[in-house]
């Protein structure tokens, strides 16, 4: 039992030390790409190994397997974060001009335009763990993460009110972000697909891959 005991902890600490190389890794390809075009591929390496670390698969080398994705998702992956990074700026003047406003009108405006931020949330929070597990062609990810996010809101409701909790967190706890903040919201998200939608929804994705 105590053999047990060790081997538990020996494998907790392990995971745990991966999930901070993880992160440095992030940070580092993240600046690499000069984080617009760093932070796709990045991000997409970090919820494929996180993936494979919840589902207990073996990563031999966090270094090598990080790198071989993020060469192999480069490409796709930015052509795909050109059009949220288009969408979110979009949102974002939208939302400090709005608020800069008085009157009703602007109020009911600026009350649809967070609506449409939560879907797009929900959408690229959605995006990564779909795109870590199939392989489609580059409008069929965005397809299937704005159903994903539409059609299972209670997961898509957990899944931002989990970035929140990540966010609050490392702003009350600096420490989190050089070392778990990526690491930690990807976490959630891929335990959230995994457990929420592909045990129980396992013939829409397919469906849809």
């Amino acid at each position: 039992m105590d053999t047990n005991w060790a081997g538990s902890i020996m494998q907790m600490l392990d995971k745990a030390v991966k999930l901070v190389w993880m992160n440095c890794l992030w940070v580092i390809f993240t600046l690499i790409g000069g984080i617009v075009l760093g932070v796709m591929p990045a991000t997409a390496s970090v919820s494929f190994l996180v993936r494979k670390m919840i589902k207990n698969e073996e990563i031999e080398n966090v270094f090598q397997e990080f790198w071989k994705y993020y060469k192999n998702s480069f490409k796709s992956s930015n052509i795909i974060g050109l059009s949220f990074w288009v969408v979110g700026l979009f949102l974002f003047v939208d939302i400090t001009f709005l608020i800069q406003m008085e009157g009703m009108i602007a109020k009911v405006l600026l009350i649809g335009v967070f609506v449409l931020l939560f879907v797009f949330l929900g959408v690229l929070l959605n995006f990564f763990p779909i795109y870590s597990r199939f392989e489609m062609k580059i409008m069929e990810y965005i397809k299937l993460a704005f159903v994903m996010a539409m059609t299972r809101p209670v997961t898509t409701v957990f899944m931002v009110l989990w970035l929140c909790v990540v966010t609050i967190l490392s702003i009350e706890f600096s420490v989190i972000i050089p070392l778990l903040f990526n690491v930690l919201i990807i976490l959630g998200i891929n335990w959230l697909s995994i457990v929420r939608i592909e045990k129980k929804d396992y013939e829409l994705i397919s469906y849809n891959k």
